[in-house]
């Protein structure tokens, strides 16, 4: 026993290291790396079976001015908020991460398109919900969705399709949610 304790104590260090590497601290969600990770995999499984993958990602509205506004602490109170609601919003085989900044990524796997919608409108509108004790502001966010077989056959073209979409939310008034078409693919050269 007494031989066995400290190879356990490490044991349980590693582990606590490594979920911490993976995790982002302000929101408790996994971090990018850990949303790279789980795309490739849930990607790969995907493909492996023929079952749908749904991509969200999803971007806070004017976050910069919330920041410029009422600080770094608010904003910081906000992207922790909208981890919550994530983890309130989606179902338990759904994954949900913090793709840096005020991006987030969700993973919604054996969902279709129509289904998909729905939980993006379901955590739209969850957000729009977050209050902040005494700060006047209304979080909103747009979400771009494409889906593995209907818009892509690569991981790749999944993302630049997912990203293209909510570049178009972006763009046509945000607080909105758009689905991937070809022609929103950027060109690249």
């Amino acid at each position: 026993v007494s031989q066995a304790a400290p190879v356990l104590a490490n044991l349980r260090n590693l582990a606590i290291a490594e979920i911490r590497a993976a995790t982002d601290s302000l929101t408790g969600l996994p971090n990018k790396r850990a949303v790279t990770d789980t795309l490739k995999r849930m990607f790969a499984q995907a493909s492996r079976t023929g079952s749908p993958l749904t991509l969200i990602l999803l971007d806070l509205d004017h976050f910069k001015d919330i920041n410029d506004r009422y600080g770094h602490p608010v904003g910081d109170q906000a992207l922790a908020n909208v981890g919550a609601v994530l983890r309130g919003a989606l179902r338990t085989s759904d994954f949900a991460g913090r793709n840096g900044g005020e991006e987030f990524a969700l993973l919604l796997p054996d969902t279709d398109i129509s289904a998909a919608r729905d939980i993006a409108e379901r955590v739209r509108v969850a957000i729009i919900d977050i209050a902040l004790p005494g700060i006047d502001l209304s979080l909103t966010a747009s979400l771009g969705i494409a889906a593995y077989p209907d818009h892509a056959s690569a991981l790749d073209r999944l993302e630049r399709l997912a990203d293209a979409a909510l570049y178009v939310a972006k763009r046509s008034g945000r607080n909105r949610i758009e689905v991937a078409t070809p022609a929103n693919e950027p060109v690249t050269d």
